[in-house]
């Protein structure tokens, strides 16, 4: 006799157990999800090595870059220094011009001599100057620009043509590399308003 717990129980086994082709497909199923898995890890595994690349070169550019700045500022150091060597030597070519004016002076026994010891000091400071990009300031019979001229003076006149023409320096005005340094201090015609009765 058979016992019907006992073939209730074999059923029941039997749904439970999946069947050869349900293995199959399970086994296919975690064999494709290990392989997809193994291609992420690889991909992961580039995309760290290529992230590590990238930061070992912006480290490298970083220190590059320091090491840049550094040498600039060195050598921007280096030229300063150099520039006023040049310009000290410049300098001392002049005081020795005026030494020698000094000293030819006090031989001399005509005004001239001494005059003409200055007009060399004078000479020689506009070379310095030019040679540094200095240039004075055109004004005797420029006409009168506020940008450059300071009028102290103004001095009447009759003449139309004459208005707002410099007459006079009182002292040069300068640029540097076509940069206003001092502004002329100059007089100025200025046309006589004529009074109406």
């Amino acid at each position: 006799m058979v016992n019907p717990d006992s073939e209730d129980l074999s059923k029941s086994k039997k749904t439970i157990e999946p069947s050869d082709q349900e293995k199959k497909e399970e086994i296919q199923k975690i064999e494709q999800f290990m392989e997809e898995t193994a291609k992420e890890e690889e991909s992961l595994d580039a995309l760290k090595t290529k992230t590590q690349n990238y930061l070992d070169q912006l480290l490298r550019l970083q220190a590059e870059f320091a090491n840049y700045r550094k040498r600039v500022e060195k050598e921007k150091m280096e030229a300063l220094k150099f520039g006023r060597v040049i310009m000290i030597e410049r300098m001392i070519t002049i005081l020795d011009v005026m030494e020698g004016a000094l000293k030819h002076s006090q031989n001399a026994t005509d005004i001239n001599s001494l005059i003409k010891g200055f007009e060399i000091v004078v000479q020689e400071f506009f070379r310095f100057l030019k040679s540094e990009g200095a240039q004075p300031l055109k004004t005797l019979g420029e006409h009168f620009d506020p940008h450059l001229h300071e009028a102290l003076e103004q001095i009447e006149t009759n003449k139309e043509e004459e208005n707002n023409i410099i007459l006079e320096e009182i002292q040069k005005g300068y640029t540097l590399n076509g940069q206003l340094i001092r502004p002329a201090k100059v007089k100025v015609a200025k046309i006589r308003i004529k009074e109406t009765k």
